[in-house]
């Protein structure tokens, strides 16, 4: 991950660009105020290995992509071990659901990153 790759991938949220973040933040620094936003995890080789996106419910004192990526990081050893810094793409806080969903996907795509869903399927008599 390197600046231009930022770059490009920001220029993908087009309208929905809030103030864009073209640096890295370490792994348990704040990354603002967003609320909505895409973040790539980013190992020591500075290597994309992960991208998520943020749509919090409820407001959050810190940035939303610093609150999920220490949830992460604090639920999983290797990825606490493995992730460095991370990057975000803050999004407007009108960005529609699907427009999220979608850049999330985009961006994965773009960063050869499987996107990785878990989606509870109803037991069989509920």
């Amino acid at each position: 991950m390197a600046d231009d790759r930022y770059a490009m991938l920001a220029q993908l949220a087009g309208q929905w660009l809030a103030e864009p973040q073209p640096e890295p933040i370490p792994i348990g620094q704040d990354s603002g105020y967003e609320n909505k936003a895409i973040y790539i995890a980013v190992n020591r080789n500075g290597n994309a290995c992960y991208c998520g996106q943020t749509a919090p419910t409820r407001a959050l004192n810190r940035g939303a992509a610093a609150t999920r990526i220490s949830q992460h990081v604090n639920g999983n050893a290797s990825k606490r071990d493995e992730w460095v810094e991370y990057w975000v793409i803050p999004l407007r806080d009108t960005t529609p659901g699907h427009v999220v969903s979608a850049l999330e996907k985009t961006a994965a795509a773009r960063l050869g990153i499987p996107l990785v869903h878990r989606t509870r399927i109803p037991r069989q008599g509920s």
